[in-house]
């Protein structure tokens, strides 16, 4: 059996949605059953992708650049790491939430234009798996082949990656050459090493843990502040217009104001007429009954 042809076959069947992937493989054993009865018995061994599986697989196929940018971000979150770099870990951990998050959104329109949507757990399991590739190099590479079968998962820094891609490695890796003999002080001295290599491990996620927290925190303070601000401009909206309109009613009282004092001044005048006119009216009929008087008395 070639392997070539092995995963030739396996990544045009893990291209094909969960509910269509065994009726495709068992049409593939049955035509291979004739020519190459090793490879049929691989093939018949593959097994249906779970939907998360099967969307990253379309990813890496037909949203590689984006993945790609996506795995790169990792391998430099593993760099940092590895430095001790705490303040590139801040700013790529706040980095790697927001790609992650917006390729797994990508992800779900994918699905609705390849016409099978999925739903929101199928999105956490496909956040998860690319949160997984950036973690670990060699979940990377698994991610990479298109031949997912499950979700993945990490577990602090580490991924188990078994029975996770089909044709690979047993445990996903590249599997190392045979050790060699040594002798008890090298044993000796390789436990150490590995005890210290355990802990500088254990320091990095310690400190990796740290710095996501911080980031977080900071995070959740800045939104904090934001809907603080939020609100704070809400109440200058709200006072602005009160003020607008109490503005605009004190402007259309003084206008009623300053319209009623030209009323008065007017009715005031107009009174003062009246009162000129009946002091000359009081005066003429006194004048004209004086005048009645006097003819009276000549006439008598």
């Amino acid at each position: 059996m070639a392997d070539d042809a092995f995963a030739d076959i396996a990544s045009s069947l893990y291209e094909l949605p969960p509910d269509e992937f065994t009726a495709a493989r068992n049409a593939r054993v049955k035509h291979l059953r004739s020519s190459d009865r090793d490879l049929a018995d691989a093939v018949a061994d593959l097994r249906r992708p779970s939907p998360a599986a099967w969307l990253v697989n379309r990813l890496a196929r037909l949203r590689a650049d984006q993945l790609a940018q996506l795995l790169d971000l990792g391998e430099q979150l593993r760099e940092a790491q590895a430095e001790l770099d705490a303040s590139a870990l801040v700013g790529l951990a706040k980095q790697r939430r927001k790609v992650v998050r917006a390729l797994a959104e990508d992800a779900g329109a994918l699905a609705e234009e390849l016409g099978h949507p999925v739903r929101a757990p199928v999105l956490d399991d496909v956040a998860a798996t690319l949160q997984a590739a950036m973690t670990d190099a060699a979940a990377a590479d698994a991610v990479r082949t298109g031949r997912l079968v499950r979700s993945l998962e990490a577990i602090g820094t580490e991924v188990d990656l078994s029975d996770a891609v089909a044709a690979w490695s047993a445990d996903g890796r590249t599997p190392s050459s045979a050790p060699t003999p040594r002798d008890e002080v090298g044993d000796r001295r390789a436990m150490k090493q590995r005890k210290a290599d355990e802990a500088a491990a254990a320091k990095r996620a310690a400190e990796v843990a740290r710095a996501e927290e911080d980031a977080k925190a900071a995070e959740r303070a800045a939104d904090e502040a934001s809907a603080r601000l939020g609100d704070a401009r809400t109440a200058v909206e709200t006072a602005t217009s009160a003020r607008d309109e109490l503005q605009a009613a004190l402007q259309e009282l003084q206008d009623r104001l300053a319209g009623a004092e030209r009323d008065l001044a007017e009715a005031e005048h107009a009174a003062d007429e009246r009162e000129r006119e009946q002091e000359a009216a009081a005066r003429a009929a006194e004048q004209a009954r004086e005048a009645a008087a006097d003819l009276h008395a000549a006439s008598d």
